[in-house]
């Protein structure tokens, strides 16, 4: 069998120390920081938000603040109590980095494989997102968990997105609204994404 970069496979603990002592193999944690662009990049926690330990040994710095903000080049927005692991939330800050392949300007898990704007939210809200955007068939978003590229278009998501959950709003429904409203390069993770995955 014929591994690629990135691959996974399972194998028990002395052949794994036998490979990494050869240096056959790398750990998720050797790659993410030989990869990782740190400078600039941190870990926003909002309030009620359980900031992941560990991020710093990424280059990433961390903040806590009430207000969604865009304080580095590259934030990860953290808005709910469970939190992502340091790998997690510098795996989906390498999505931002520039690479051989333009970067896109913001990263977000979905919700759930099968919920729709149209399950979530109260009435009120999915009105709302339907005079705004013409359709409640359109995937959720995981409003507690979003990296973000600062550019002027992310700055106009994000400030759509702030004011209307200061308005009161729900953040799910809108966060739908304001990524839809502009044309923002986002990258969609799947729901059970945890950041265990280099490849993609």
């Amino acid at each position: 069998m014929t591994f690629q970069p990135g691959d996974w496979f399972e194998c028990r603990n002395q052949e794994l120390m036998q490979l990494l002592q050869s240096k056959s193999i790398r750990t998720s944690a050797e790659v993410i920081r030989a990869e990782i662009i740190g400078s600039d990049a941190g870990v926003l926690a909002l309030t009620g938000a359980e900031a992941p330990e560990g991020v710093e040994r990424y280059g990433m710095a961390l903040k806590r603040n009430t207000r969604i903000s865009l304080p580095w080049a590259r934030t990860l927005i953290l808005r709910r109590d469970a939190a992502p692991s340091a790998e997690t939330a510098a795996l989906g800050m390498m999505r931002l980095d520039d690479s051989e392949y333009p970067a896109w300007e913001m990263v977000a898990r979905l919700e759930s494989f099968q919920r729709l704007a149209r399950d979530v939210g109260t009435p009120e809200e999915q009105a709302l997102t339907l005079a705004a955007l013409g359709d409640l068939r359109l995937p959720v978003y995981d409003a507690g968990m979003i990296w973000v590229r600062r550019t002027p278009t992310t700055e106009e998501v994000i400030q759509l997105w702030r004011a209307e959950i200061e308005q009161g709003h729900d953040p799910q429904h809108a966060f739908l609204r304001a990524v839809y409203s502009r044309p923002v390069a986002l990258c969609t993770l799947p729901a059970d994404w945890m950041g265990s995955w280099i490849g993609a």
